[in-house]
């Protein structure tokens, strides 16, 4: 009996990696996809007993689970709803491109949490995200980012991959990358949508605390301003990030308590600014002429004007109480335009 669980499982694997290889057979996803899918069909065949199968197929489900998503973000690509997901495509493209990386990573809606998934390289954000959410994409984006960039000489060397031994390491480094490639905006979109103040302290085996997480974000912007020499970023802790971190949890200061971080903000900063120098968030021109873009001002310079600029001025105007449906149209337009 167990032989045709196992070829039911095999022909599941078989049916999803076969849509993505109609869908997008030239794309380098889709091989990878194919050939890990081969890997599994080869140990569903040895599975042998119960308890191997069951551990087999809790991976070739997870991965018929991407191949399908990654199919069906493909074929939205070509249809007018997936224009609904332009603007996060367009952070992404221009989060790539600062990085010195290949922006092989494909975005799709889902009803689950943000997350990032390797074999396809898929980004899950929940649907027609707004501008206020997008932040979020720069730390699932940082996980790309941790597996692909490559150290400055040495082309086959992979520094972030090195250093992010375990899961809390990898996610305290990829929300080190948001914070260094998206300023800000990042961080005040964890403290303001997603963390609860009562799981502050809550540690999970994959995140360190949300304490831990948001002291170092923190740091990472002062630690910022101190090694260029202007209070862009550490002026930002204070005027924009440490009040809605009071808001939220009543505390005048962002501390990590009792717990400790699984890096610290100065290893991961000298790593971002060796190999990942060009990734830096700037505020400069960029962000006072996107607010006026989207305060609705007419004639205003779009040169200069990044993505990430736009959702810091976005930023800017919600913890202004100048929060809008039309602040978020007109800032959705304008990530398309300033990609």
């Amino acid at each position: 009996m167990i032989d045709d669980h196992v070829r039911a499982e095999i022909d599941a694997l078989n049916a999803a990696t076969g849509l993505v290889l109609r869908v997008a057979p030239e794309t380098a996803t889709a091989r990878r996809l194919r050939d890990h899918a081969g890997d599994l069909i080869g140990e569903l065949g040895r599975a042998g007993t119960w308890t191997r199968l069951r551990r087999v197929r809790e991976e070739a489900d997870r991965l018929r689970a991407e191949a399908l998503d990654y199919a069906h973000a493909v074929m939205l690509r070509g249809h007018p709803l997936g224009e609904d997901d332009g603007a996060a495509r367009a952070l992404a493209r221009h989060l790539c491109e600062r990085a010195g990386l290949p922006g092989d990573v494909e975005i799709i809606a889902s009803s689950g949490p943000e997350s990032f998934t390797r074999v396809a390289d898929l980004i899950r954000l929940p649907p027609h995200a707004d501008v206020w959410h997008l932040p979020v994409l720069a730390h699932e984006l940082g996980h790309y980012v941790i597996h692909e960039a490559r150290h400055v000489r040495v082309g086959d060397e992979r520094p972030l991959r090195e250093r992010a031994g375990t899961s809390p390491q990898n996610e305290l480094i990829a929300d080190c990358y948001a914070t260094y490639a998206v300023g800000p905006a990042y961080p005040l979109s964890c403290i303001c949508l997603r963390i609860d103040p009562q799981e502050l302290d809550l540690a999970p085996e994959t995140h360190p605390p949300w304490r831990v997480r948001v002291h170092t974000m923190a740091e990472m912007l002062r630690l910022m301003s101190r090694q260029h020499g202007t209070q862009q970023y550490g002026g930002a802790v204070e005027s924009w990030i440490r009040p809605a971190w009071t808001e939220l949890t009543g505390e005048d200061a962002i501390d990590p308590g009792r717990h400790t971080a699984p890096m610290p903000a100065s290893a991961i900063l000298r790593l971002l600014e060796r190999h990942l120098p060009r990734a830096r968030y700037d505020a400069g021109y960029g962000v006072d002429g996107a607010e006026r873009v989207l305060n609705g001002q007419k004639n205003v310079r779009r040169s200069g004007i990044s993505p990430a600029h736009v959702l810091n001025a976005a930023w800017r105007l919600r913890r202004d109480g100048r929060r809008s449906p039309e602040v978020n149209r007109r800032a959705m337009a304008l990530l398309l335009e300033a990609a």
